[in-house]
């Protein structure tokens, strides 16, 4: 970023939120690590490959559930390339709300924040209600239904008070709980190798990672890769947490893309590990995929003593909390920025920021009240949650498309402090197709003795929440409201000057 050398950075960060149309109302506190630590948070790899472990190894076998994490992780890495340029350009409250409107225009941004917005709600709930099975586990309560609803609204409750009381004290939480996660998956990942070398248990060769296990069409490697591919693409995402929260960083052109890129890259090198480990120590695979959806704990307890399994349950227990703390923080934002120009229904509401707490304290409060409605209501809950990777794939889609036609008009004219440069046409193209092809692949119906609904929710669910937000746009725009960008449409170096 051209700075001006006489101010200091918090003068230089507010003097260019200014020139977008901006006044400092977040607290800007956040260095690398606390934005890096939000976003690895949200794209938890913990949380993720605990729950979806089984979901690989029953659909695809060792072979898919490995190799279709590096293959996933190489299209998303383009996706967060993409991201991490347009950031360094439009560092602002919103992430991908403002992108898309800085990019392609107020309208086209809209529809991209709404969907966002819709998954983002939906996701916060089912991460919070995926720790209730895990925690009673651990301290040995009866998993009934409103036991489980207890668990995850007090989980929610407190997320809610760390996210409104500041960002500082968020984001030291959260500090705490990824140290945590890092440290447990590959101590965890460690103690299962020096267990195969030197315990007596059955395992694996390294071979396992070739083997279908039959799955798929008696081994094919096509066939079991693209249902398997949805393990890895339910986990890696996520990042862009990162740019919700630029106005709150601190020289957010340069830290913010760094951030992003860390945390993917982060958990792909963490998970790998982990993945790999697990894979190898399975004692025998069909007994493995016949455990289902307790494969993980299964194969943990085969070869590690039982205080040892309770602490990972624990660091997965610590991984969900934090993870769901991003993603309030990150829905947070998104309303915020939303309401700031005046885009939905009750704008002056979700703008509001506390002055003492320099926090979305409003939009943080619904947060928490439509996640604990969700909760409530968990037998709907479970057959909404389906989607929300799709809908939350399908505006991360939108913003390279809107890279590319900006590109097509000679955007960017001037560099940021990271710049894809030549590469920015190979990057967005190539991204925007793997994202549109993995959007079919998880839509793609396969459970043809299911009721027809039950095949089709995915389509169905992204056609609701679009048809419910043509009803809210039309009602908007009905009253008049401006759907101008608010502020200079320039890039964060041309701001500068």
């Amino acid at each position: 970023m051209v700075g001006e050398p006489h101010l200091d950075q918090h003068e230089q960060d507010k003097k260019l939120l200014e020139k977008f149309g901006y006044d400092q109302e977040l607290h800007r506190s956040l260095g690398f690590f606390s934005t890096f630590a939000i976003a690895f948070s949200f794209v938890s790899a913990t949380t993720g490959i605990f729950s979806l472990f089984w979901y690989g190894l029953d659909t695809g076998g060792p072979a898919a559930s490995f190799w279709g994490w590096p293959i996933v992780f190489f299209g998303q890495l383009l996706v967060a390339l993409t991201f991490a340029e347009v950031s360094s350009h439009y560092p602002l409250a919103g992430g991908i709300y403002q992108w898309c409107r800085h990019l392609w225009g107020p309208n086209y941004a809209w529809f991209a924040a709404w969907m966002y917005l819709i998954a983002l709600l939906v996701t916060v709930a089912a991460v919070d209600f995926g720790v209730a099975p895990v925690f009673s586990e651990l301290f040995g309560l009866e998993p009934t239904r409103w036991t489980l609803t207890l668990i995850a609204l007090c989980f929610v409750a407190v997320q809610t008070i760390l996210n409104i009381v500041g960002i500082k004290v968020m984001a030291f939480v959260n500090n705490i709980g990824t140290i945590t996660e890092i440290v447990g998956m590959v101590g965890v990942a460690l103690f299962l190798i020096i267990a195969i070398i030197f315990g007596s248990k059955s395992h694996q060769s390294l071979s396992v990672v070739f083997d279908t296990a039959g799955t798929a069409g008696g081994g094919s490697y096509v066939w079991a890769f693209l249902p398997a591919m949805l393990a890895s693409a339910w986990v890696l995402y996520g990042f862009d947490s990162a740019g919700g929260l630029a106005e709150e960083t601190k020289n957010p052109t340069r830290e913010v893309p760094r951030a992003i890129l860390a945390a993917l890259i982060g958990t792909f090198i963490i998970g790998g590990i982990f993945i790999l480990a697990a894979l190898v120590a399975i004692p025998n695979v069909p007994d493995a995929i016949g455990q289902g959806i307790t494969v993980l704990p299964w194969i943990l307890k085969t070869h590690l003593p039982l205080w040892l399994s309770d602490v990972f349950l624990a660091v997965v227990c610590v991984a969900i909390f934090v993870c769901g703390l991003a993603v309030m923080a990150t829905t947070a934002r998104l309303l915020f920025s939303y309401g700031r120009d005046g885009q939905i229904p009750a704008s002056g509401f979700f703008k509001k920021v506390s002055p003492r707490f320099g926090t979305p304290v409003r939009a943080t409060l619904f947060v928490m009240v439509f996640t604990a409605i969700l909760l409530i209501q968990q037998s709907q809950l479970a057959r909404i949650i389906a989607w929300a990777t799709v809908g939350i794939y399908i505006p991360y889609q939108m913003v390279l498309l809107a890279s590319i036609r900006a590109r097509t008009k000679g955007w960017p004219k001037m560099k940021a402090d990271f710049d894809l440069g030549s590469w920015g046409w190979p990057v967005n193209v190539v991204g925007l197709a793997y994202g549109v092809f993995m959007i079919i692949n998880m839509a793609w119906p396969r459970t043809p003795d299911a009721a027809w609904y039950d095949n089709y929710l995915v389509p169905l669910s992204v056609l609701a929440a679009l048809a419910i937000g043509l009803i809210f746009y039309g009602y908007h725009r009905a009253r008049g409201e401006s759907m101008e960008i608010r502020g200079p449409e320039m890039t964060a170096t041309e701001t500068a000057d």
